[in-house]
């Protein structure tokens, strides 16, 4: 008994230094949940899922998954909305003369950002878009789209990014996964709506033909699309607006959805215009079938390559034109 009450002192002196251990090792978990990582104080055009998870608890993010209700239902980032990217939805229209993938009522896609959390007020709320991966890449194409109907509805380009390689990156990284739906949190959204970057059917005809003076239009469909070979279902006629370049969006991304490096974007462009448009000179109209690759190019050009307001977007693309104009093969 006695060398049992002997050994109480020593037990004794253990437990503050346990319990020290226990304080430190809770403070650090604290602090890292109130510190802001410097990481997550550069938020790019392009977010990689490592950087989405450590940054996703200490900024201000909306992340919106763009896939079908279907596939958020199966698996889906802890706290993503779902909010699918269709032809009819929160994102898109049908336009005049039945234009299929018109840009949104700008009313009606303010309150719905308001209405899943984002706010347009200094403290400047972020978004996340997330896509699907495919072949074809119509998948890939939706955060591009979104991204351009987010700058549409006034949100700064330095709040909006893509999730490289969409929820399949995320997954084969095997980050966390869910399927609890979040409570939404409406919040107010004021803006003006951003039409700077739009283009019109007039507008367009009137750049045709200009390549020896910098201006070029670059149509994103497939190359097949574009020569006439094939011809898609809403377009009139076949091939594609007089003096063109075609650079198929399906080439921005790799085989598992990942955008493709600067350099290599850089060089696709190269290859079509050569150096007779810049960051400082010229100007690129960008088009496709009905808008959705057209979103894609216009993404890279502005977010990646940094044309800026040198890039332009023709929203009615082949399906209006082939209502009005002849089209070149």
């Amino acid at each position: 008994m006695l060398s049992s009450l002997a050994l109480l002192p020593a037990i004794a002196g253990l437990i503050p230094s346990v319990s020290a251990a226990a304080l430190s090792v809770n403070a650090q978990k604290i602090e890292d949940r109130t510190i802001t990582p410097l990481t997550c104080l550069f938020f790019g055009d392009i977010v990689s899922p490592w950087w989405l998870n450590k940054c996703k608890p200490h900024l201000d993010l909306v992340v919106i998954d763009l896939r079908s209700a279907a596939e958020y239902a199966v698996s889906h980032i802890p706290g993503s909305i779902s909010a699918p990217f269709e032809p009819i939805s929160a994102w898109s229209q049908m336009g005049p003369g039945d234009l299929l993938l018109e840009l949104p009522e700008y009313n009606d896609l303010a309150a719905f950002l308001g209405s899943i959390g984002v706010s347009n007020s200094p403290s400047a709320t972020k978004i996340v878009l997330v896509n699907g991966v495919d072949v074809p890449a119509f998948p890939q194409a939706a955060s591009p789209r979104v991204a351009t109907t987010l700058k549409f509805a006034g949100l700064s380009e330095g709040r909006v990014a893509v999730l490289d390689g969409g929820f399949p990156a995320w997954a084969t990284e095997s980050l966390p996964i869910t399927t609890e739906v979040p409570v939404l949190v409406p919040r107010t959204f004021v803006s003006a709506p951003d039409t700077s970057f739009l283009v019109d059917i007039n507008y367009v005809a009137s750049k045709i033909n200009k390549n020896k003076q910098g201006i070029f239009l670059i149509d994103g469909r497939d190359q097949a699309v574009y020569n006439g070979s094939v011809m898609e279902d809403w377009a009139l006629k076949p091939g594609h607006i007089p003096s063109a370049k075609n650079l198929p969006a399906q080439k921005i991304w790799n085989p598992d959805g990942s955008y493709k490096s600067t350099f290599e974007l850089l060089s696709l462009l190269r290859e079509q215009i050569g150096y007779s448009a810049s960051r400082s000179y010229g100007e690129i109209i960008v088009y496709c079938g009905v808008g959705g690759y057209a979103s894609s190019w216009y993404f890279v050009l502005t977010r990646i390559l940094g044309f800026g307001s040198n890039v332009k977007f023709f929203d009615g693309s082949a399906q209006q034109w082939s209502q009005f104009y002849d089209m070149e093969l």
